[in-house]
């Protein structure tokens, strides 16, 4: 092996890097899988974050100023457990996160018909 050529090409990595990576293949090939099926469940993870990124895109367009303080309001679901009853038919909630103001604007809507609402153009 010639080291310093390895060393050249290979100067990218941190010799920590190079550990991690052998450490890696090991338990990879301990455990009967192969670079392939890592290559796969990365690309996987991969389009899987893509697509999480839509969703907080899409729901970062659902927000909503308070009009009391001006803080973005965060969107939560209620009546879907015990724990967020309101004793009504209300299927969402706009609550303020700033704990000096706390406002709250039910809705018979829920999330996913707001967000539905919000593609197609409506208020």
């Amino acid at each position: 092996m010639n080291i310093e050529r390895f060393e050249k090409d290979m100067a990218a990595f941190s010799f920590g890097q190079h550990q991690d990576v052998l450490t890696y293949l090991t338990h990879l090939k301990a455990k009967g899988w192969t670079i392939e099926d890592a290559r796969e469940w990365v690309e996987k993870k991969k389009k899987d974050l893509v697509s999480q990124q839509r969703e907080a895109e899409e729901y970062i367009k659902l927000s909503l100023i308070c009009s009391l303080c001006s803080t973005q309001m965060h969107l939560l679901p209620v009546n879907i457990s015990k724990e967020t009853l309101t004793n009504d038919d209300s299927k969402s909630v706009w609550l303020c996160p700033n704990k000096s103001c706390m406002n709250t604007i039910y809705n018979r809507k829920s999330i996913e018909e707001i967000a539905q609402q919000n593609r197609k153009g409506g208020t």
